[in-house]
């Protein structure tokens, strides 16, 4: 009788262990059955219209919130408009409001970093620039034709030549051989805090000529 029991109990543990360890495959070796991250803050709607798919930097769709930067909550006017990129020392932030089913910015941590980074020479002052970048591609190839500000310029010269580097790294994705997308705008917004306990008045000094009246 002893043994009998003691026989159970084992075989009763060896199930436990057997299922726990299948159990284990399925969560590790299975496609993946998590949920998407609850986004933080109020969720707002898309910029382009709800039918529209919002990616960000890494590819990934997502929602616009009440915690995203400011020029990406507002409504988009501009049926041109593509892109809005948020970009400080700190980060570099995408949201392709529209055309995600044509036309994607391929994923590119490394030079967003890159990118990032030279502002950290900037930080002396806080300052928010803006900028409209209209991109046109080859009909045929998709090949960049032209990149140019387009009705709105930085008002510092060297934050400009900073956002047409950058366009100039994007490597894009097509949904076709030929494009179907052959034109679009990228709206970038670039923010610059005072690290350096720099006085405003100094700044100002030493950017004479760099700022450009609108």
């Amino acid at each position: 009788m002893f043994r009998v029991s003691v026989f159970r109990i084992f075989l009763a543990g060896f199930a436990v262990l057997f299922c726990l360890y299948f159990i284990s495959c399925i969560s590790t070796g299975g496609p993946s059955t998590q949920t998407p991250e609850t986004p933080k803050g109020e969720i707002l709607p898309n910029p382009a219209g709800e039918n529209e798919e919002i990616i960000d930097e890494d590819g990934k769709e997502v929602k616009i919130t009440s915690t995203d930067p400011i020029s990406f909550q507002s409504q988009s006017k501009d049926s041109a408009e593509y892109f809005r990129v948020y970009i400080t020392s700190d980060s570099y932030q995408v949201r392709q409001i529209r055309g995600s089913k044509y036309i994607r910015r391929k994923v590119d941590k490394g030079g967003d970093a890159l990118i990032s980074e030279e502002l950290v020479k900037y930080n002396r002052i806080n300052f928010s620039d803006d900028g409209i970048i209209l991109v046109i591609l080859n009909g045929n190839t998709g090949a960049v034709e032209t990149i140019r500000f387009n009705t709105r310029v930085p008002r510092i010269n060297n934050l400009a030549k900073i956002i047409q580097n950058d366009v100039t790294r994007w490597s894009m994705e097509h949904s076709e051989e030929k494009p179907v997308v052959t034109k679009y705008q990228i709206h970038y917004t670039i923010k610059l805090e005072n690290k350096s306990n720099t006085t405003r008045d100094t700044v100002k000094e030493e950017l004479k000529g760099e700022v450009k009246k609108r």
